[in-house]
């Protein structure tokens, strides 16, 4: 039979390696590959040590289990959890404001920014298109001060686009039916 001896000394490097990459993994975002890699190192780098018949190489060896076995643990639920989250709607971002309802601050129309409050913050919004029924004439269609919008897209910059919640002068909701 053919058994291949691993040097102690490569034994503690793998180990190691095995800690630094745990290290590495807490730093930077990916999806796991340097927790992956260490779970590795320490197993070959604690079964190298065992075999070399190394003072107290048991003790290490059930000490590098355990921990790899914990990290394995934490990186499949996260990975697990991952997969959970995907194709659910973004709940931060630009992405997220997509739907929000807010509240004039100051009077917006079509080509008029004005200011609305969404999410706890104060955004710079648009009108993105004239709400029907509005007056004919020269003027500009205008959302005053106080009514309700959602967010509907983005514009330049950091400029929301948003719609009226409340058609103006009827005095009833877009999202309560009649």
């Amino acid at each position: 039979m053919l058994t291949m001896v691993i040097p102690p000394a490569i034994g503690v490097v793998l180990v190691l390696v095995g800690f630094a990459l745990f290290l590495v993994d807490l730093s930077v975002t990916n999806h796991g590959l340097p927790t992956a890699g260490a779970i590795l190192a320490l197993l070959i780098g604690g079964l190298a040590l065992l075999g070399a018949s190394v003072p107290y190489s048991g003790v290490l060896l059930g000490a590098l289990i355990v921990v790899t076995v914990l990290m394995g643990g934490v990186l499949f639920g996260v990975l697990r959890s991952s997969r959970a989250l995907r194709g659910r709607p973004a709940i931060t971002g630009k992405e997220g404001m997509i739907g929000e309802v807010g509240t004039v601050r100051s009077p917006i129309g079509v080509n008029s920014e004005g200011w609305v409050f969404v999410h706890g913050e104060r955004w710079r919004a648009v009108l993105a298109f004239a709400p029907e029924g509005g007056s004919s004439g020269d003027r500009e269609p205008m959302i005053g001060v106080g009514s309700k919008v959602a967010v509907v897209g983005f514009g330049d910059g950091s400029v929301v686009q948003v719609v009226p919640v409340e058609l103006p002068g009827r005095g009833w909701d877009l999202d309560r039916a009649r």
